[in-house]
């Protein structure tokens, strides 16, 4: 940029072109090319040579667009017919001179993620290490100066938002500008509506942290203990009270669990406690909310640590639907006989890891008992589909998670297919053969058919109960026997989140007698509930069939 803003000025004058040449470099993934020329030129009575083409004379070789083979066939074109070029050359210094005056756009855009992005990244680890040595990056929550979560946040998102956009605009613009196909196009256009939308919700965050900057939140006592009450001050200003209904100034105090232990965190609200505030004007406009809240008595310490998670406190303000606008961290304590190691008079209520492992039994039923019997039926799973049949009783399990993998295995196999299609001439099928693309591409395909034709069946029949995993690929059988179904229980299989909602799919069990080792009989069903209508319905089916022999 400051080498074209010098060269605007500089005067236009033939030149002869003595030499051009154009060199390659071969890496171990691509190739690239360097234009070097050498040509001479008068200015100023005097007959001056010079070698420079771009405006970068130290830039060297690159393969961002055919800059260097354009250049190169000009300027051989002109050696080899006699004819003049046009070069640029400084008036005040007639030594310094330019073949092309200028900015290859293309490559300033490649440049641009390298300038910015990775800048910002050195310049962030700067100022936390700054922060650490200076001791300046924790210590007490303080109360008088509490920060609201949306400015928390606010920074981590904008942080993010410029990563993915400094490196995704410039990368779509590549793109865009080059000769690309248009399947290409439309896929780095993708990863620019998620920047857009990810600079949007920054934008919405510190507009939020805005409105509530400057709320003070004062807790009394400043430290409030488990087994005991607190009560609550907030002073907030005009403008934190857009989404605050006159007749509804609600707060919640809620219980957190955060599981920090992978690359990413997921949380899950254990307890809350809502309460309406009492608010009072001031002076400025604003308002001031009073309430009072009561502890557990086993409630942890804020930013303790229980089975695994860490330990959240909330203070949360809520609109006038009874959605979270902010949320203040509250300085809990558990009371000092816990906390100083003292045997806990009960387990962790909160505890995930202790239903991994627990089977609750499903109770067989009486004589001649049916699925009609019950006072208050069970819900019935929506992925479990029923078909009676003249020699079994069948339930059909729905795979949606294997289809979808299926299809998203799908997505390699087009892009690769599609790579080798374009790539240039044919191969052999003895040089295919050898290719690990294609063993790739094949292994994917056997997946994709694996998985878009898996199928789960569970049935009852007259000398037992058969389950039945299938696809085209494969086929496997297991039969048990009918008194098996007297021997059922349920077991936590695997948890879903859906924003702060958590789904726990049971999967159901049998025993072939009242001990001994199990087998699982059904994929995960949501909740506790559908896996015992599905064992109700399957005793329901055996009385049913019994008594043909």
């Amino acid at each position: 940029m400051s080498a074209a803003w010098e060269v605007r000025s500089w005067q236009a004058v033939p030149a002869e072109v003595l030499s051009s040449q154009l060199t390659s470099n071969q890496g171990s993934d691509s190739t690239t090319y360097a234009v070097q020329a050498r040509y001479r030129y008068t200015a100023a009575g005097r007959t001056h040579e010079s070698s420079r083409v771009g405006l970068d004379p130290a830039a060297g070789s690159d393969n961002i667009g055919d800059w260097h083979q354009q250049w190169h066939a000009r300027l051989s074109s002109a050696r080899d017919r006699g004819q003049p070029v046009t070069v640029w050359v400084d008036p005040a210094d007639p030594t310094r001179s330019v073949l092309d005056p200028h900015i290859r756009w293309a490559k300033t855009i490649f440049h641009l993620p390298f300038a910015l992005v990775f800048t910002g990244v050195g310049l962030g680890a700067l100022w936390v290490f700054w922060r650490a040595l200076s001791g300046r990056d924790g210590g007490v929550l303080d109360a008088a100066v509490a920060r609201s979560s949306a400015s928390r946040s606010q920074r981590v998102l904008w942080v993010f938002a410029l990563f993915w956009c400094g490196i995704s605009f410039p990368m779509a613009a590549l793109f865009w500008m080059g000769g690309s196909p248009w399947w290409a196009k439309v896929f780095v256009s993708v990863f620019v509506v998620i920047g857009i939308g990810l600079l949007t919700l920054a934008w919405r965050q510190s507009v939020l942290a805005w409105r509530f900057a400057g709320t003070s939140v004062r807790f009394v006592p400043a430290s409030p203990q488990a087994g005991e009450s607190f009560e609550v001050e907030l002073a907030l200003a005009s403008r934190a009270l857009q989404n605050s209904a006159p007749a509804g100034r609600r707060l919640r105090l809620a219980q957190y669990r955060v599981d920090d232990s992978g690359s990413g965190t997921q949380e899950r609200q254990v307890e809350a406690f809502e309460r309406a505030a009492t608010a009072m004007p001031d002076m400025a406009g604003g308002e001031r909310w009073h309430a009072r809240f009561e502890l557990p008595a086993d409630a942890p310490t804020h930013g303790g640590r229980r089975s695994g998670e860490r330990v959240d406190w909330r203070l949360e303000i809520l609109t006038a639907e009874g959605a979270v606008e902010v949320s203040y961290d509250v300085p809990v304590q558990e009371t000092p006989a816990r906390s100083a190691g003292h045997p806990m008079a009960a387990p962790d209520r909160f505890d995930r890891r202790a239903l991994w492992g627990h089977e609750e039994a499903i109770p067989p039923r009486h004589e001649g008992w049916s699925a009609g019997d019950a006072s208050s039926p069970l819900p019935w799973p929506d992925q479990v589909q029923v078909v009676e049949q003249s020699d079994a009783w069948e339930m059909r399990f729905r795979q949606s998670g294997w289809r979808w993998a299926a299809a998203l295995a799908m997505v390699p196999v087009v892009v690769l297919s599609g790579l080798r299609w374009t790539s240039g001439p044919r191969a052999s099928w003895s040089d295919a053969l050898g290719s690990c693309l294609w063993w790739g591409v094949a292994f994917l395909l056997l997946f994709v058919l694996h998985a878009g034709t898996r199928q789960w069946r569970l049935r009852v029949r007259d000398d037992g109960v058969e389950r039945e995993l299938a696809s085209w690929m494969w086929r496997r059988t297991r039969v048990f026997p009918l008194a098996s179904l007297d021997h059922l229980f349920h077991k936590l299989l695997y948890t879903q989140s859906s924003g702060r909602a958590t789904t726990a799919f049971h999967a159901l069990h049998a025993r072939e007698a009242a001990s001994g080792p199990s087998v699982r009989l059904t994929p995960g069903l949501p909740g506790a509930a559908s896996a015992v209508a599905v064992a109700q319905a399957l005793q329901a089916a055996r009385e049913h069939r019994a008594g043909r022999f």
